[in-house]
């Protein structure tokens, strides 16, 4: 366990907002919390969990103990002719743990690389892309409750998984810290590709021959191609990913949203419902790649992610959400929900 006070957390938030944290706390295990509970300073101020950083924007200066888990091991909780069960401490680093997966020839997370952040994130916001989720391998979580330090365990169907969301961002927000995640994933012989997502299967055609035989190490290798050509190196221009989640309609307003702009892109979901690229929203309610507003703009890579043009302030991110979410609810009548996490 480390303790530190008056921390910068510029370094530990993606956007590279200048802030402070009066106490930053890393737990490695299970007795660190009633440790650190029985300090009255400590235990007087509200707590707040972070994972990598990857998802959060960071608004002011923070009086208040930030605890992440710095837990790390890997380990094989058993296996049969065709799977693996892996556990993982949730302070590994995702992409870097995805392609651990992928170098031992397993199926199951090469959709998900190239995301940052840490593993014990990727089971509270059920991250996801390129037609894969976090909740589709996820067979157990273990947590650590931040009031007592007991262990609380979830169940896949226990951990309410939704479209960015779970349980442990709702329910137990900032009470429930992720120490192990477990992953039931497929052996190299039991396995094939996930190419639903129609832009991944059609990167696969122009660049792999006819007949070519997948490998997970493949679909890794291409999903971190297809990421870097739209989201940019947040260690050389701050920012979060995705801003706002692509939202969710009905097929009545669909059709009401055809008659009045045209054809709008779309994919229709197993429950009749339409998800609308949030990308395409913001982009036809006047917010272009590479327009700006103060310090904070739409990436040029792709209008779905808000970056930081230079010494910007959360205050300036926010602003910049603000005016796009109400652009795309004047021209569409739709609200886009924010997929990035703000701390105030």
């Amino acid at each position: 366990m480390h303790i530190y006070a008056n921390y910068s957390l510029k370094e530990r938030n993606t956007f590279d907002i200048d802030v402070q944290g009066r106490y930053f706390v890393e737990i490695g295990k299970q007795s660190d919390i009633p440790a650190l509970r029985s300090d009255v300073k400590l235990a007087s101020l509200p707590w707040v969990i972070f994972g990598g950083g990857s998802n959060l924007l960071l608004t002011r200066d923070l009086e208040k103990v930030i605890v992440t888990c710095q837990y790390d091991k890997i380990r094989v909780m058993k296996e049969d002719k065709d799977h693996v069960w892996l556990s993982a401490g949730a302070g590994l680093n995702w992409h870097e743990f995805v392609r651990h997966t992928v170098e031992k020839g397993y199926w199951g997370l090469e959709n998900l690389a190239h995301i940052p952040g840490t593993v014990g994130a990727a089971p509270v916001q059920n991250v996801g892309a390129y037609g894969a989720e976090a909740r589709d391998t996820i067979t157990r979580v273990q947590t650590l409750n931040l009031y007592t330090g007991e262990r609380v365990e979830f169940r896949n169907a226990e951990c309410e998984f939704g479209y960015r969301t779970s349980v442990f961002k709702q329910s137990y927000k900032n009470r429930l810290l992720v120490h192990r995640v477990t992953f039931r994933l497929r052996k190299a012989h039991a396995g094939q590709p996930n190419l639903v997502y129609d832009p991944l299967k059609d990167w696969l055609k122009a660049h792999y021959p006819k007949d070519h035989v997948f490998t997970s190490e493949d679909i890794f290798q291409s999903i971190i191609k297809l990421r870097e050509q739209k989201i940019p190196d947040p260690r050389i221009q701050g920012n979060a990913g995705s801003f706002f989640k692509n939202p969710l309609i009905s097929e009545d307003y669909y059709q009401e949203l055809t008659r009045l702009h045209g054809e709008v892109p779309h994919h229709k979901t197993v429950h009749n419902e339409y998800k609308i690229p949030a990308a395409w929203l913001i982009e036809k309610a006047g917010w272009q790649k590479g327009r700006r507003l103060n310090r904070a703009g739409v990436s040029e890579k792709h209008s779905l992610v808000l970056v930081n043009l230079g010494n910007a302030k959360g205050p300036d991110v926010l602003a910049l959400a603000h005016a796009i979410q109400e652009d795309v609810d004047h021209k569409f009548g739709i609200h886009l929900e924010r997929e990035v996490i703000i701390i105030r």
